[in-house]
């Protein structure tokens, strides 16, 4: 009989912990049918759509980081773009101030250029009888077309120097007092 006890006593526990393993399957299936059988092959079977899941997403994340930055490619060029159109504007006006600054305007100009370009418009290229007050009469004679106040800066230079070398200072000097 002690032999009897020894052995009951022995495979009891052992037994309802194999029950309880039973029953907690049972109610882990029950409670989440979704969930694959405990054998070895559904468990292997389990893990690998677990890993192509986790790569999946792994690669979904890789293509989001992608797409995300060719739209930063994208934007750095578009504001490298507007950048330099601005940049091409800003030089633009400075060489437009720059031709309308005075110093710039009579730069290599004689003493009578200067003085004549000051009197005849306050040294506005785009005074309508031009810097040097050509009327526009006088400027149709010389074969331009339209007003010497839409022409260059540097061609009513030369309609200057053209009258200038034929009749000297008599167009300007009796009434600017240059």
């Amino acid at each position: 009989m002690k032999i009897k006890k020894i052995a009951t006593a022995a495979f009891l526990p052992t037994a309802l912990a194999g029950a309880a393993l039973a029953v907690g399957a049972t109610v882990a299936a029950q409670a989440a049918p979704a969930q694959p059988a405990a054998s070895a092959a559904a468990a292997r079977t389990y893990a690998t759509e677990i890993q192509t899941v986790q790569q999946h997403a792994a690669l979904a994340t890789k293509l989001a980081a992608q797409a995300a930055d060719r739209t930063a490619v994208k934007a750095v060029a578009h504001a490298r773009a507007e950048a330099a159109a601005h940049a091409k504007a800003v030089a633009a006006a400075q060489a437009q101030h720059a031709s309308a600054n005075p110093a710039s305007l009579t730069a290599g100009m004689s003493a009578f250029e200067k003085c004549v370009a000051w009197r005849e418009s306050s040294n506005t290229p785009t005074d309508p009888d031009g810097l040097f007050g050509i009327l526009p009469s006088t400027w149709a004679q010389l074969g331009y077309s339209g007003t010497a106040g839409q022409a260059s800066v540097a061609q009513q230079k030369v309609a200057f120097n053209r009258l200038y070398a034929e009749y000297g200072t008599q167009p300007w000097a009796p009434s600017d007092g240059c």
